[in-house]
């Protein structure tokens, strides 16, 4: 399958996904929030791949780039569909109906990622911001660059607050503290700090990211892939649960994943 804002490479187990709009900042357009929807698709149903690995193409530099979120060019001639009566109402009306969030398509990328079975692990280079971060976060795991500079510039570059789920999804991952500093300020969270505060798991130069990010990846990938769904979806699932129920939840996982057959 081929795209025109993308590269998908494939290779012992491990879907690879490259961001390629370098002279965009890789950012996200329609085109591309679409064509994201279905190579994820694509990896999700295909049987060979069982960890997915983002990564963003280099600027026309050199220096690394992940995304810098929605590409605001295109948004700017595009009539947003918050600012319609009928377009607020169906926003509404997806908060009891979930299926209907299908705009904008970020929104439906992010939620598919972290919910499907396949892993799915992003790897941060340079600019990471707005709904570069959006998709960041939806991500199981996240590696970043001692180049990385992540930040959410929502509210300072746009006066709102994305719509993604960054919001909800950095409160979860690093606690709604540093969440408010990151978004309030608009200012680069080290990656360092990424790494003490649980927004990022590991940092690595900017020349060992990629292979240290597939080589984990491909580490992942040789495990059985219904245990790392199982796995995965016990998190997601208990989330919020009382701890015993939790558990009581991860044992009858375990037990669906035994073997019968004798």
């Amino acid at each position: 399958m081929s795209y025109e804002t993308l590269i998908f490479e494939k290779d012992r187990g491990v879907a690879h996904i490259v961001l390629n709009r370098p002279d965009r900042l890789n950012a996200l357009s329609l085109q591309m929030q679409n064509e994201l929807w279905d190579a994820v698709h694509a990896a999700e149903e295909d049987d060979e791949v069982h960890v997915i690995v983002f990564s963003g193409a280099p600027r026309p530099d050199g220096r690394g780039n992940f995304s810098a979120g929605v590409d605001l060019k295109e948004k700017a001639v595009m009539v947003d569909p918050a600012t319609t009566r009928e377009g607020l109402a169906e926003y509404v009306r997806s908060i009891m109906m979930p299926e209907l969030i299908f705009k904008p398509p970020l929104l439906a990328l992010c939620s598919r990622l972290e919910t499907m079975q396949t892993p799915s692990i992003a790897a941060i280079d340079g600019v990471c911001t707005a709904g570069g971060l959006e998709l960041a976060l939806a991500c199981d795991i996240r590696y970043a660059a001692e180049s990385a500079r992540i930040t959410d510039l929502h509210i300072k570059n746009l006066g709102h607050i994305g719509g993604g789920g960054v919001s909800v999804r950095l409160a979860r991952t690093v606690g709604p503290a540093w969440a408010k500093q990151i978004m309030f300020t608009g200012v680069p969270v080290e990656p360092r700090k990424a790494e003490e505060i649980g927004l990022v798991n590991e940092v690595f130069t900017a020349e060992e990211l990629l292979p240290s990010v597939l080589e984990r990846a491909r580490l992942m990938a040789e495990h059985r892939p219904e245990a790392l769904a199982m796995a995965k979806g016990v998190m997601y699932a208990t989330a919020e649960m009382p701890l015993e129920a939790a558990v009581r939840y991860s044992v009858v996982g375990r037990a669906a994943l035994l073997d019968r057959t004798s």
